[in-house]
């Protein structure tokens, strides 16, 4: 009789898990964590709900965060990481293409489990105090990524060198909240903006911070 596995048999999710490095471990964890996370909100979410998910056990996870919380600020610093990273590393892209950008992106209809996240974890951050301080950090992380674009479009004419830096980026956040939390909770028999007459609004923002306006 063969001691050696069947090569047609499935692989357990768990054993598979040990093949790849903890890296991608990690990594699956984490978007596991971003999809639950998102649907269920940080308090009725469980570590169980992300770990079957997943297809590993809780002691992967707790091997790694030992707490709920600590998974959730986890997740919410490696989101934040990547919300604008394509964005801000196009080095070729002009500060209004960056502007017009970001404003497409607002108008985004389709299920985003990043941003159904990061609307949980400013809810969840206003309920729970010990969660604020990494939420506001991210934010905060943010806020330099687009205070960079402001800074740029300054120095080449593309906004008013007489604008409040923080008032433009205190926009564009407050924007980025808004738009998609109005789109989660809208009635669906009124009508939305077509993507042409979003875009056109998006172009009178962008020209109205340019000097003489």
């Amino acid at each position: 009789m063969s001691l050696l596995p069947n090569s047609d048999s499935p692989v357990p999710a768990e054993t598979a898990s040990r093949s790849r490095g903890p890296e991608e471990v990690t990594e699956r964890l984490l978007n596991s964590a971003i999809t639950v996370f998102s649907e269920r909100g940080f308090e009725s979410a469980t570590v169980s709900d992300i770990a079957r998910t997943c297809g590993l056990t809780t002691g992967a996870i707790y091997a790694r965060w030992p707490t709920k919380r600590e998974l959730f600020t986890a997740v919410i610093e490696h989101t934040s990481a990547q919300r604008m990273l394509l964005l801000i590393k196009d080095a070729e892209a002009t500060t209004a293409e960056k502007l017009t950008m970001l404003g497409a992106t607002l108008f985004i209809s389709t299920r985003d489990d990043t941003r159904n996240l990061w609307i949980e974890a400013c809810v969840s951050a206003s309920r729970e105090p010990s969660l604020h301080p990494a939420v506001a950090q991210c934010q905060e992380a943010e806020a330099g990524d687009l205070a960079e674009i402001v800074a740029e479009g300054k120095a080449s004419g593309v906004i008013d060198p007489s604008l409040s830096t923080d008032a433009v980026v205190f926009l564009c956040q407050s924007l980025s909240l808004g738009t998609y939390l109005a789109m989660r909770v809208q009635a669906e028999e009124r009508g939305r903006p077509t993507d042409d007459d979003w875009s056109e609004i998006v172009a009178r923002l962008i020209r109205a911070i340019r000097p003489g306006h």
